[in-house]
């Protein structure tokens, strides 16, 4: 569901690349907060700073927007739980947003441009480590006098923890901007969205592909995948014969507010 989210949003930046009428590209930096709700009471923040490439295509005065940014994170506090840097190899905080925009022109070289559309806020964090997985197996037959083995023991498997909390909802960002030439601007907005859906889904899984085998050394991934498959269940692997040890998915309501000033710099072409 992300992944298709995500790419009809970059269908859509492409889609403004190639309209006809004035075309905006714009690059900067914003400094935001989000904060979900729960009860009143304030349950995540996020307040770090950021970049934003933002994508404007207004023909007249009313046309069509893209934004994409970024926060960098390096410690979110959510209820018990700390998620910090030191302890998850990323955590990235992406809005993205997508609607109409609005401009208006108060001189010949300041405009109050307003955009207005659904946004997408999207929290993704994940952290790795290595660890051996023994998944030899005997069965011993007593009255035959028969023992029966297969499976295999992986050392240095690595171990990838991955989280996604996204955020749907409706935006604004009311915007200056500032015209040096007929080509070049500077833009102060801020941005801001209610978030009233949220997906959330969270997958631990082991890779195999760089490990060792039966403690004779690392083999090339194919080699490593055969052993995977002749040693898991079928609908334990994934496409990419991972081991999946824990997985979960969950839709619900929510309240999620983002406050999010930027300054950037553009071109028009």
């Amino acid at each position: 569901m992300k992944k298709l989210i995500v790419m009809a949003f970059l269908i859509g930046f492409g889609g403004l690349l190639f309209a006809q009428g004035t075309m905006d590209l714009a690059l900067g930096f914003q400094y935001g907060t989000a904060r979900v709700v729960d009860n009143g009471k304030t349950v995540r923040e996020i307040t770090e700073p950021g970049i934003l490439l933002t994508f404007r295509w207004i023909p007249e005065n009313m046309g069509a927007f893209g934004r994409l940014g970024f926060l960098i994170p390096s410690e979110i506090k959510q209820g018990d739980l700390i998620i910090s840097s030191d302890k998850y190899d990323y955590i990235l905080f992406m809005n993205l947003g997508g609607g109409f925009s609005y401009a208006m022109p108060i001189t010949d070289k300041l405009s109050f441009l307003m955009d207005v559309g659904l946004s997408i806020n999207d929290l993704m964090y994940g952290g790795s480590y290595k660890d051996n997985i023994d998944a030899r197996w005997e069965i011993k037959i007593e009255q035959l006098g028969q023992t029966l083995s297969g499976g295999n023991k992986f050392t240095n498997v690595d171990m990838k923890e991955s989280y996604n909390d996204m955020a749907m909802g409706i935006m604004i960002n009311p915007a200056m901007r500032f015209r040096f030439s007929p080509h070049f601007f500077m833009e102060l907005g801020v941005a801001a969205s209610f978030d009233l859906f949220r997906f959330r889904s969270y997958e631990f899984k082991a890779n195999f592909d760089h490990c060792e085998i039966n403690d004779i050394g690392w083999a090339p991934s194919e080699t490593n995948r055969a052993k995977v498959r002749e040693t898991f269940p079928k609908g334990k692997l994934n496409d990419n014969d991972e081991l999946i040890l824990d997985s979960d998915e969950k839709f619900t309501v929510f309240k999620q507010f983002t406050f999010i000033p930027s300054l950037s710099f553009g071109f028009s072409f």
